[in-house]
């Protein structure tokens, strides 16, 4: 009868205390929400990282990206995500499967169809089918178990991102904004303006690029981390000239024609010079200036005219000296002008039949000023200036106390009159044609015609720019360097959180979440009759032997279900209920028909059963091996195409398809055979015991012990209790490699830099490398050791000068070089000079009134003494306490000073008194010429990327090997400050000895304690060994730098009208996500394991099992154990645990098997001891019993 409303009967195997998995206890729920909050918990944290510094972590270049970092970010999310999603899916596997039996348990019963439910088949179903049965626990824990597989992996593995952006952080950046005292500055532009010095040199012209930007500003020295897009902000002083400008425009003046036949003659046919002659042309006065002044000017102008133009316009303009005198000739003469000291004319004239129909003449007059500032200074990555922002009231005149003003005008003025004869606008050109002072001058006239502002301005521009010029010379980089802060804005290579898959993933946890906070809840307060895990057949048998009414076992065995198929059984359990019902004081199931269905057993047609799984049947066996066979072909392809082998191929349409199939294929792959090999493995693993009781003869541990509900294909692995057959084993190992191949598809596209490299005919040999000319005599060492002051402090660069300094390589000219906006770097062989510098350091000598040292060197297979006597002078010491200072050995006899070098450096010494309490270090340097070939990198500017030296190809010998000595011999002398018998008249060799000290004694000093001081900043004490490595590298990086500038006088060059080209290669490169060929291969490898995987189970199970169904619900067993044998013995192990139940069935010693029973009285289809086995005992018969009252 069935349970009274209220009656108090529940049995404890239905309390709400009954048995449950780890994975529904709090032991195993708590960690896992646990988990589930950090991995939250952290994607969170790294989102407002990334939102408040812009980004987590940046890299100045893109190729600077390491791999472990980037796989880092790429490969712990997912596998957080994988090690969630498997975490969670033992979770939920255990809600799907043991629903049943909760439904079972509930007080009300529930419907017959339970017994049949399997939400364990397929996994996106199980939702719906949930759905339609309103179980809603299912429905809680089967969508979010399958969000989880579906989208966690894949957004995990996108969470961050590699992205651009912009930079900034602040840097502590060294500047010298001190300038050369005035002394210096007379006389270097003094011999500037002949041409001479470091204020005349083309060589460091060229080395000085002229900044674009209208202002000067003192050398800053780059940070080490720039990029092409990096901008650097400081606050500085900048320097500029500017120009204040009066006019006056007459009308109407008319030419004259000039007869001269000497100047006529040389003119080409048609045209003809004509005179302007313009005089008392008043000028007002500036702005502020003195308003007595009366400024009156004559012009005296020849101009070149066509035959065929109709509009033209003779420009022309010229400087004053200082001193207020004009240049001779001059087309001007002035009269109370002092004021200004640029004059020039504008003259348009309209021609008509050969003669002017209109003129205008503008004269104008012009007062540079110069102006110094304070303002925040943008500077671009090549030093350059980007953007200037001046403190208005800083503004001011420029500093006469710190500028040779006269003399930086007179200057300007020299190199503008001196420079060429042909001064270029544009295209028009003026030029002087005469060379006596009462001759005129005479321009050309060009049609294209500028309004006065416009000439103006270009005035302006060409005096500003030389102006910077300059100024940019008088900074000091060689000395101690200001530490200034300032801002570096960069567009960098970014490592970011994606915000929206951020967003996605954390609602999705946000739903683990809920779901485990629903199961904590739910399951510890649902009836329950479980009393352990009921998984394998054994424990299935026995809530069929102990919880089922043997009425209903009646129902079932005449209902004659043995040969229904899955699907039959369920029509037949459609309105049928499960009820509980006293039993004798227990409560028992028992089915009971709720409508008016007949209760005849469904008739199926014969030979009919339920469908094999998909990979036992042929036709999708062959589609399934034909899509494993697709998809390597696919894989082997892309394979093929990632073997690059020139920048073009990357860009093929072959290569193009390869790209999107490796960028979107692989994950999803991953997570379709991933979803197909658990497929496989749980109907496998629910076949696998009925394919044993099949063939008979199955042991307990075979067949009815082994807990096969238990489906996720980790646990065996790690589970001995659980070890599964062999087939089932392997299929868990596949799953495995299958965890790893998801792993390995989220990071296949990693970031690499490819090179490529062709062959290239742009590259001609200019020099001659197998030969040097000894010109020492010729070059000028002070012009080197300014631009190595730039060089060693990253304010400036050197071309064709190795990365480290130290070489000079032979240079390259360009044939045919591309387009200059395209940045093209090339590879060649060429020959480094440089020099190697050998130190050793020599005992503290002193006495009262000098330092003297004794050292010998080898020279020539034999050892010559050499000797020092330095006086104890105020020259030693330094406002700092720092100095260092170069000597030449003492005596006539050349040998030592060619052949060694003195340095002598002190710590704390500012005054002479105390420097037996200073920090005193002797070194004697003796150089070597090094010479050697290097495989060399470089771009079409001649800047040196990268060098290799070429093993075994040291020169040590020869001509070259000789004159290449000599020039280093001698450049040690001068560079040591002795001067030598050269009959060049450059001006650091002609001054007498007390200005050589300023202007070139110093420098290598003052370039060493700079380099100490930058290489060593925590060095408190003199150290020897620091000092060595700082000399050796300024004395290395001065000679370099020498050759380089002044290359045209030690190379011989080769003929121009036979060009010789060199071989060298055009270098390609590309930065991108790129595949990964090693992954790529082991995916591959993979992918052949699990097509081996599902051919072999093809081979092993098909056509094995041969039964009507697979029973994979309990409902689906009854119809099979309830005329069974076995069924009573099992009813007996109800109080058991499961390992007792085990122990019990093992030690019985049974054998089992599943089939026709027929023959001997039984079922067409049953699940019973096997017959053959001789121990197992007389069972009954149910049919044999009466009915059930």
């Amino acid at each position: 009868m069935p349970l009274a409303d209220g009656q108090d009967s529940v049995q404890k195997w239905r309390a709400s205390k009954g048995w449950l998995p780890r994975t529904l206890h709090k032991i195993y729920l708590i960690p896992l929400a646990g988990l589930f909050l950090f991995m939250l918990g952290v994607i969170e944290l790294l989102r407002e990282y990334s939102k408040r510094m812009g980004g987590i972590v940046h890299w100045t270049y893109e190729e600077d990206l390491p791999m472990a970092i980037w796989g880092a970010y790429t490969y712990l999310p997912l596998i957080f995500a994988l090690l969630a999603i498997n975490l969670l899916d033992v979770c939920a596997q255990d809600v799907l499967r043991l629903e049943p039996f909760f439904q079972l348990a509930k007080p009300g019963g529930a419907p017959a169809t339970v017994l049949f439910n399997n939400y364990c088949c397929n996994a996106f179903t199980a939702s719906f089918i949930a759905f339609r049965n309103r179980h809603w626990v299912v429905l809680c824990a089967a969508p979010v178990s399958l969000i989880f597989r579906m989208f966690l992996p894949s957004l995990l593995a996108g969470l961050v991102v590699l992205d651009d952006g912009n930079w900034i952080e602040k840097k502590l950046v060294n500047t010298w904004p001190t300038i050369i005292d005035l002394e210096i500055q007379q006389v270097w532009l003094a011999a500037g303006s002949l041409g001479e010095g470091p204020l005349g040199s083309p060589e460091l012209n060229s080395f000085f690029m002229p900044d674009p930007a209208d202002y000067a500003t003192p050398p800053v020295s780059l940070p080490d981390d720039q990029n092409d897009s990096s901008l650097l902000t400081l606050n500085q002083t900048i320097y500029w000239s500017n120009m204040t400008c009066v006019s006056n425009t007459r009308r109407g003046v008319s030419p004259q024609t000039v007869k001269n036949t000497t100047l006529t003659s040389q003119l080409p046919h048609g045209q003809q010079i004509w005179s302007w002659n313009v005089g008392n042309m008043s000028l007002g006065t500036l702005p502020g200036g003195n308003s007595s002044s009366h400024c009156q000017i004559n012009v005296a102008l020849d101009t070149v005219i066509g035959s065929d133009q109709q509009t033209l316009q003779a420009k022309f303009w010229e400087p004053m000296g200082s001193d207020g005198k004009l240049p001779a000739p001059s087309a001007f003469t002035n009269e109370d002008c002092s004021a200004f000291k640029v004059f020039g004319i504008m003259v348009d004239m309209e021609l008509a039949a050969g003669n002017v129909s209109d003129s205008n003449v503008t004269v104008l007059a012009c007062s540079p000023t110069y102006q110094q500032a304070s303002a925040a200074v943008t500077l671009n990555p090549n030093a350059s200036i980007a953007d200037v922002d001046i403190t208005t009231s800083t503004v001011k005149s420029l500093d006469t106390a710190a500028f040779y003003v006269d003399g930086i005008h007179d200057l300007i003025a020299s190199r503008y009159l001196t420079s060429v004869s042909d001064v270029w606008f544009g295209n028009t050109s003026q030029f002087n044609g005469s060379a006596s002072s009462g001759d005129p001058i005479i321009v050309a006239t060009d049609s294209t015609i500028l309004a006065y502002e416009d000439y103006v301005q270009k005035i302006r521009q060409y005096w500003n720019s030389d102006f910077i010029v300059t100024i940019d010379r008088f900074f000091s980089p060689g000395g101690f360097p200001t530490s200034v802060e300032a801002k570096q804005r960069s567009f960098v290579v970014i490592l970011t959180v994606a915000s929206k898959a951020a967003t996605v993933a954390e609602a999705i946890l946000a739903l683990g979440l809920c779901m485990i906070a629903t199961l904590t809840y739910v399951y510890r307060r649902r009836p329950n009759f479980l009393q352990w895990d009921p998984g394998s057949i054994a424990a299935q048998c026995t809530i069929v032997a102990r919880l089922f009414k043997p009425s209903t076992q009646v129902m079932f065995s005449e209902a004659k279900l043995h040969m229904s198929t899955t699907r039959q059984l369920r029509q037949w359990a459609n309105g049928k209920w499960c009820e509980w019902v006293d039993d004798d004081g227990k409560e028992k199931l028992q089915v009971v028909d709720r409508s008016e269905a007949s209760l005849a057993p469904p008739h199926p047609p014969p030979g009919r059963r339920d469908p094999m799984p998909h990979f036992l049947r042929p036709i999708w066996f062959l589609l399934e091996c034909l899509l494993f066979a697709a998809i390597l072909a696919l894989f082997g392809m892309s394979l093929a195409y990632l073997r690059w082998k020139n920048i073009n191929s990357f860009f093929s349409t072959g290569a193009t398809v390869a790209m999107i199939f490796l960028n979107f294929g692989p994950t999803a792959i991953a997570s379709i055979i991933g979803s197909f090999l658990v497929s496989i493995y749980r109907s496998l693993s629910s076949m696998e015991p009925w394919i044993r009781l099949q063939d008979g003869m199955a042991s307990a541990r075979q067949s009815v012990v082994e807990n096969y509900g238990i489906q996720t294909p980790f646990i065996p692995l790690f589970i001995r209790r659980h070890r599964r057959p062999g087939i089932l084993l392997a299929l868990s190992i596949v799953c495995l490699g299958d965890l790893v191949l998801r792993i390995l598809s989220g990071g296949l596209f990693t970031p690499q830099l490819k090179n490529y490299s062709s062959p290239s005919s742009d590259l001609i040999n200019m020099y001659n490398s197998s030969a040097m000319v000894n010109n020492v005599n010729q070059s000028d060492i002070e012009i080197s050791l300014v631009a190595t002051g730039r060089l060693l402090n990253n304010v400036s660069f050197l071309q064709w000068a190795s990365t480290d300094g130290k070489f000079f390589m032979v240079p390259f000219s360009f044939h045919n070089a591309s387009d200059d906006d395209y940045y093209t770097v090339y590879s060649a062989t060429t020959r480094g000079i440089g020099a190697d510098l050998d130190c050793k350091v020599l005992p503290a000598a002193s006495s009262d009134t000098s330092l003297a040292w004794n050292y010998t060197i080898a020279q020539s297979g034999a050892k010559q003494t050499c000797s020092v006597d330095i006086p104890l002078t105020d020259d030693l010491t330094s406002k700092s306490g720092k100095s260092v200072h170069y000597y030449a050995p003492n005596g006539t006899d050349t040998t030592c000073q060619e052949s060694s070098i003195f340095v002598l450096a002190f710590w704390d010494l500012k005054n002479v008194t105390d420097i037996n309490k200073a920090g005193t270090t002797a070194l004697h340097c003796e150089p070597k010429i090094h010479i050697q070939d290097f495989h060399v990198e470089f771009d079409s500017s001649g800047m040196v990327q990268n060098q290799n030296a070429i093993s075994g190809s040291t020169i040590s010998s020869g001509g070259l090997f000789q004159n290449a000595s000599e020039i280093l011999a001698d450049f040690n002398q001068v560079l040591a400050g002795q001067p030598r018998n050269f009959s060049s008249h450059h001006f650091n060799f002609s001054h007498p000895h007390d200005r050589q000290h300023h202007h070139r004694h110093d420098w290598p000093g003052r370039l060493t304690a700079n380099a100490y001081d930058m290489t060593f900043p925590h060095d408190f004490t003199l150290k020897s060994r620091h000092l060595m490595l700082s000399v050796q590298t300024v004395y290395q990086t001065v000679f370099s730098t020498h050759l380089a500038l002044w290359k045209e006088k030690f190379l011989e060059r080769l003929p121009t009208h036979s060009p010789q080209a060199a071989h060298g290669n055009l270098l390609d490169s590309l930065w991108g996500f790129i595949p990964s060929t090693s992954l790529v291969v082991i995916i591959i490898c993979l992918l052949a394991i699990d097509a081996v995987a599902l051919m072999g189970v093809f081979a092993f199970r098909f056509n094995r099992y041969r039964g009507p169904r697979v029973p994979r619900s309990i409902g689906s067993l009854i119809p099979w154990v309830v005329q069974s044998r076995m069924l009573a013995d099992l009813g007996d192990t109800w109080d058991m645990s499961e390992r007792e139940r085990e122990r019990y069935l093992l030690e019985k010693d049974c054998k089992y098997k599943v089939g026709d029973f027929s023959a001997v009285g039984g079922p067409p289809w049953a699940l019973d001891y096997d017959y053959d086995n001789q121990r197992s005992e007389p069972g009954i018969e149910l049919h044999e019993r009466g009915p059930v009252d």
